[in-house]
This record gives structure tokens, sequence and C-alpha cells, in this order.
């Protein structure tokens, strides 16, 4: 009788778990459904400097305090450092290079009229650059490497290694004086808000430590990470009851974005999460009631958060459609902060991108593009039909792929046409059609 009992429990775990894994996929279909309702008329590109082929890193902007000028300081791994003129952000200029001596920078911060450039190697040393003339931007100093940087506004640095290090940048910017170190886990990357420091451990979470006195660390609280995830940057919001953790190494069921309530930093909790398997998370920041994500391969993404346990994608652009599926490339950072309310995206191939978003600003954006494209049914199991909502477009193409960025399948479309599914696995489709001017990508889901 017992055994009965149990087989018929066996049989029902296995109809259980073939239900939990549709409802997973119906889940994640939802989620990337929204992302091609997210293609909305809220971002608009404001100008682009194209530097092709290069392996470009993080951006960030610096003003310098005698003219008002704004610069967008782009970091490139092989080449250096590359200062743009955004007084006319329509039309960027490079207007000052900085390469040799070993500068190849991943990541850069502003202090003063300073940057402060790190890379990722242990072996490359931070480099201190004097930005007096933007033009002529002059090697000046270096400190131990790290992987990342966040300088206070009360001017003190810290830098993320295995731990932390606190150098003191008041008395001598061109040589940091090292006051605090501590290596209790792995650290990568770190935000800074008022007096709360936010260290971003990978496996060992997130610790949250108090400033106050900058040249201390006080911990007063941890976000422990969940079994198999990573916590790889983020930002609180606003009224600092909530933390928004971004997960680079998530996989494809795994939570790319997660929110956790820590309004009782003894006892934080997940409130919610945001999940696309066809792309990886970098970087996040919060600027009121939206997130604004570089979203690698997908570009560059802005999230609702107004009601923090329950986000959702307000609008996206993609940098580079030719870049698809999991894996790095694309939008890899940001800087939001911008008086004029223009956001600076750099891509690791394409350049830097220069947007507005209209919630920023309060005015109303231009169309970011049409729908070039339908597909109906969706999700499907043996037929999809593709059809064009402009008849007009020449030379359209049309690519699939699977949700780990393997292409399945390309054809050429007029009007429209309509493609077997049949030898199609059940799972998630990203579809990407590209025309002479315009391109468009849109998830389906194929059951069975």
């Amino acid at each position: 009788m017992k055994q009965a009992k149990f087989c018929i429990f066996d049989k029902n775990l296995n109809i259980m778990k073939k239900y939990f894994k549709f409802i997973t996929l119906v889940i994640i279909a939802v989620q990337s459904l929204s992302i091609v309702n997210a293609q909305n008329d809220s971002i608009t590109l404001v100008g682009k400097l194209s530097l092709t082929g290069l392996p470009i890193h993080d951006v960030w902007q610096y003003t310098d305090q005698g003219t008002g000028t704004s610069y967008a300081l782009l970091c490139i791994s092989t080449s250096g450092l590359r200062v743009i003129d955004l007084s006319d952000p329509a039309n960027p200029a490079i207007v000052g290079t900085l390469s040799g001596s070993g500068v190849s920078p991943i990541d850069i911060k502003t202090w003063q009229n300073y940057a402060y450039l790190v890379a990722e190697s242990p072996s490359v040393s931070g480099k201190i650059i004097d930005l007096s003339d933007p033009a002529n931007p002059a090697l000046v100093g270096s400190f131990p490497a790290g992987h990342n940087i966040t300088i206070s506004d009360s001017g003190y640095m810290y830098v993320s290694t295995p731990g932390i290090r606190i150098y003191d940048l008041n008395t001598d910017p061109e040589n940091p004086l090292l006051v605090y170190t501590e290596s209790a886990c792995q650290g990568h990357d770190i935000s800074i808000i008022g007096f709360r420091l936010y260290d971003f451990s990978w496996n060992c979470g997130t610790r949250i430590f108090d400033i106050t006195v900058p040249d201390t660390l006080v911990q007063i609280g941890t976000v422990p990470a969940d079994i198999g995830t990573n916590h790889h940057s983020g930002w609180p919001s606003t009224n600092g009851n909530y933390l928004f953790v971004c997960d680079e190494l998530a996989t494809s069921i795994e939570n790319d974005i997660m929110v956790y309530d820590i309004s009782n930093l003894v006892a934080p909790f997940k409130v919610d999460s945001f999940t696309d398997p066809t792309s990886y998370v970098h970087n996040l920041y919060v600027i009121d009631n939206y997130a604004y994500v570089s979203y690698y391969r997908a570009g560059f993404r802005v999230f609702d958060i107004s009601d923090p346990t329950n986000i959702s994608l307000e609008a996206e652009y993609d940098t580079d459609s030719s870049a698809t599926g999991p894996g790095y490339g694309g939008n890899f950072g940001l800087y939001v902060f911008s008086q004029d309310g223009n956001i600076l995206a750099s891509d690791e191939g394409k350049g830097l991108y220069i947007f507005n978003f209209s919630a920023l600003t309060g005015v109303k954006s231009n169309t970011l593009e049409e729908n070039i494209f339908s597909i109906y049914p969706n999700p499907t199991s043996d037929l999809l039909t593709i059809e064009l909502q402009n008849k007009s477009f020449k030379n359209v193409s049309l690519k699939i792929y699977d949700s780990i960025g393997k292409l399945v399948r390309e054809v050429s479309l007029t009007g429209s046409t309509t493609i077997s599914t049949k030898n199609f696995e059940q799972g998630i489709y990203y579809m990407i059609l590209e025309s002479e001017s315009l391109s468009q990508r849109k998830p389906f889901m194929v059951i069975r």
C-alpha cells in the first residue's frame, strides 16, 4: 500500500514538474513580451559618437568648473582615455586623448579636476589623470590596482579589490593616502549614497556600511545572496528602503535584477525580481521612480520602480542590434546624473550614445522607432506568421535565435510569411528583423 502511494506521488510529481516548467516559460515569456512593449517614445537618441571596433568600457562625465563645459570620459581598454566635448550633445567630439604608459582603463570616476581610472587586471595599477586642460589630459599619479572605484562627496576614494581600500584625496589628490583596508569578502562594486556604502560582493551578498566617519567602515547590515546567485552591482531606492541588485552571471532561469526590502537591516527580504533569458545585465542606477540599467547586448533599459514590489520595463534602446543572446558586448556603462537630463551610454563595440529619457525632463520625446512587423499566434506550437506593417521596407532579413543566442532560422521577407515551428524545441525564441534603415526584435514562445 505504501508502495502504491509512492508510485502515484511519483507520477503526480512528474506532472507537476512539467507544469512548473511550462509556468516558468510563460512567466519568462510575459517578461520578454513586456520588453517589446517597452520600445516606446520615452527615449530619444540625442547624439552618437561612432568608435566602431574598439574595446570600450565605462563612461563618466566631467564638468570643467572654470568654463562650465561638460565632457564625457570614455574608457578604452587597449588605447586609454577619450575626452569628448558635450557642448553640442547632438554632435559630440573628441578633444583629448591619453594613451600609453599602462593606461588601459575599465572603470572611471572623478574628483575635482582629476579622473581616477582602474583596470580589472591586478597587474595594472590605477591611474590619476589631471583634467585641468581637457584637450591635454595628463597622467600625474597612480595607486594600487582595483576592480572598481567610488568617490564620496567628502573626497574619499573607495576601491573595490578583494575587500575595500579607502584613500583620502583631500590632502593631495595626486598622491592618495591609504587610510583603511579590509578583505572579509571578494568585493566587486561599490555604491555610496549619503553616509551609506553598499558593497556588492558576489556570493558574499551585499554588505551595508555606515561611513559617517569617512575613513572607517561600520557594518550595519547584510543582504545575503541566494544560493547560486551573485551580487554584482546595484543601487538603493531614493528613500533607502529598497535595494536593487544586479547579477551579471545570472543564467536564463535566474534573476537578473533582484529587489530587496532593507527597511529593517536586521532582516532584509526579496520582494521582486526581473529575468531576461536572452541577455546579461550589468550596472544599475536609481533616480526617483526609475532605474537606469546597462544591459549589455539588450542595450540601455529603463525600469519603472514606483512600486518596488512590482517593477516593470518602461523603455529600452538596443545600442547594438547585431549582438544577440546572453553574453558580453553592447551597453557597458551609463552616466545618468547630468544636470541637463541627458544620459551617456557606452557601447563596447559601437561608441558613445547620448540619450534623453522623457521622465527625467518632463518633455515628451519623438518616437524611438516604429513597429516594423507583427508576429502571431504567440505563443505558437506549429506555425508562426510574420507580417510587415510597412510594405515599403526593402531588403528585409529575418533571423531567429534561441534563448542561448544560437541562430536557428534565417529568411528573407517581403509582405508576410508563415514558418513552421514543428521542429523547434519548447522555449523562448528571439526574432530580429532588419531593413535598410531600421531593426526591431521580438520574442515569441513555442509550446508543446
